[in-house]
This record gives structure tokens, sequence and C-alpha cells, in this order.
């Protein structure tokens, strides 16, 4: 019998910036995708050590950014580095990874790459929103779609209905019970960010 192909969201430890906690809804998230044997990493933020305990004994494939801010990006490096794991980036996000790592290297990530995951795929979309190269990751079988800072809720309170506007091409091409998982706060169905006029919230890096 196979391994079973799940999705885990990383809980990273809180530190603190000027003096504050950060609340769960500024952390990054860091999905670990695939199975009991590999993963891939997306979106190495917070603590390397966090995300190298969650990742356990598994091989990492690739260790993906959905863009190149400081926020998806500040592990990647400690991760790839000490998990054996090439790092993947959208070039168009070069200036702010070297904002960040400098000229440490990476793999180019294009629009419409797929990439083998524990018996599935993960096919890109450059969908370039939130920084010229912001990616979303979608997997068809699973029907779920990893969008970063490209697509989430607004921080509104609970019950209200998402401030409209135009959406990307790629996403707003997908079926609405796509299961969304953002790049920070809950995760949702696609069709829940949009309303009547066919529009969701942007938000930048």
């Amino acid at each position: 019998m196979g391994s079973r192909f799940r999705i885990d969201r990383v809980r990273n430890r809180r530190s603190r910036r000027s003096g504050q906690f950060l609340t769960e809804r500024n952390e990054t998230n860091v999905w670990l995708v695939g199975d009991d044997r590999d993963v891939v990493v997306v979106d190495a933020g917070g603590r390397a050590t966090d995300i190298a305990d969650a990742v356990g004994d598994r091989c990492v494939t690739a260790v993906i950014c959905t863009q190149g801010g400081r926020a998806h990006v500040s592990a990647a490096v400690d991760v790839g580095v000490g998990l054996c794991a090439p790092i993947l980036l959208h070039p168009a996000d070069h200036a702010l990874w070297q904002a960040v790592h400098g000229q440490r290297r990476y793999w180019r990530l294009d629009d419409g790459q797929r990439i083998a995951v524990a018996g599935d795929e993960i096919r890109v979309l450059h969908t370039p929103v939130a920084t010229p190269g912001s990616v979303s990751l979608h997997l068809p079988h699973l029907g779920v779609v990893f969008t970063g800072d490209v697509l989430r809720h607004g921080c509104e309170a609970p019950g209200h209905t998402p401030t409209p506007s135009t959406a990307p091409g790629p996403l707003s091409a997908l079926p609405a019970d796509t299961r969304v998982h953002p790049g920070h706060g809950d995760s949702f169905l696609l069709g829940e960010a949009f309303s009547s006029t066919d529009r969701w919230v942007r938000h930048s890096a």
C-alpha cells in the first residue's frame, strides 16, 4: 500500500518584532506537499529548524518560492543546503532574492513548468501581482492551489465579503471549489474569494 499524499502546514515558533509577538495572520505559511517519503517545501520562511523538524526523515525534492520577498525566502538557503534540495524561484524576483541572500544561487522557475512530487505533479502559474515573479502552484488532481501573496482573504472582520478587484487569468480559470492555500492566514475555497462581479483581494508583498 502506497504512502498517503498530504499537505501539511509548518507551525513556526513565533519570533519578536519591536518587542511584540507576531500574530498568526502575519506569519508566513510554510507548506509541505507530498507523502511519507518525498515532499516539496513551499515558501521556506520562518525558522529552518522548524521546517527541518516537520520534514523529518523525508526527502525534499525542491524548495519552491512563490515570490522573492524576505517573508517567503528567509530560510530557503538553509533549508535547501541542509536538506540537499534545489531552490526554485521565478527570475523576475531576482532583485528581491539578492536583497535577502546576495549571490546565493537558485534554480529558475517558469510559467507552465511541471514539478513532480510523490507521484503527483505541481503546475506553475505565473501570477505577477504581489511581485513581478510571483507564482501560484496548482495541483489539479487534488484541486488545490498555493497562491503566496497573490490571492488571499483580507484582514476584515469574520464574515466580511472581500473587496473585489480583477482576478489574474490563470486563477480565475480554476474551478470555484479549488482550495486555496495562501501565504498568510487560513485556507479557503477559491469561490469564496470572488463576489458576484468576479473580483478578488490583492495584496502587495
